[in-house]
């Protein structure tokens, strides 16, 4: 939530609909950032990449996937083992979200791969797998459609499998809904 404050203060970008006259929510400055759409998300990582000159983007879905999995095929970004409320936050345990960081980091100690909230990737959502980069998924020209992953705070346990998809519209943004960034670089 900070992270997309500043964004929102430096860009004159509109915060979303649940910040109480436009403000970051006192006690989630440390909790993701949630009510934004896909086209928000974009926004973010554009605006990120010129303050940083850096290149920031959304994940596709394989490296969303890649990041949450590992390479050893696991179920869950911590393993095989069911999830519980020590591993991530879903079912409606807590009743929202959770502080970034909270849970233990999953594969490639990456944090929140599972639960919390569901992330925005950049590749549209009507695919199917095996997947190749190349049948026009990548597309953003074409889609109708994009691919969040991870499950939420409120999901059961199926949707919080590192090779659960779901599919939205790009215009809207859930209470549930958030992102993550990719930044460019060698070898991942």
């Amino acid at each position: 939530n900070y992270q997309y404050w500043i964004f929102v203060r430096a860009a004159g970008y509109t915060p979303p609909e649940h910040w109480e006259n436009g403000e970051l929510p006192r006690d989630k400055a440390d909790h993701p950032v949630v009510n934004v759409n896909w086209l928000d998300a974009v926004a973010y990582c554009e605006w990120l990449s010129g303050v940083t000159g850096r290149a920031y983007q959304l994940p596709t879905e394989a490296e969303w996937e890649k990041a949450a999995r590992g390479t050893d095929g696991r179920i869950y970004p911590w393993g095989d083992n069911a999830p519980t409320d020590k591993l991530c936050n879903f079912k409606g345990y807590v009743g929202d979200t959770t502080p970034v960081g909270k849970y233990p980091a999953g594969a490639n100690g990456l944090f929140d791969m599972a639960g919390n909230v569901w992330e925005w990737t950049s590749t549209w959502g009507p695919f199917r797998y095996p997947y190749n980069a190349e049948d026009g998924r990548e597309d953003m020209e074409a889609a109708d459609a994009m691919t969040l992953r991870g499950g939420a705070w409120d999901d059961p346990d199926n949707f919080v499998r590192c090779a659960y998809r779901h599919g939205d519209d790009p215009n809207l943004g859930e209470p549930s809904w958030g992102f993550r960034v990719a930044v460019e670089s060698s070898g991942f």
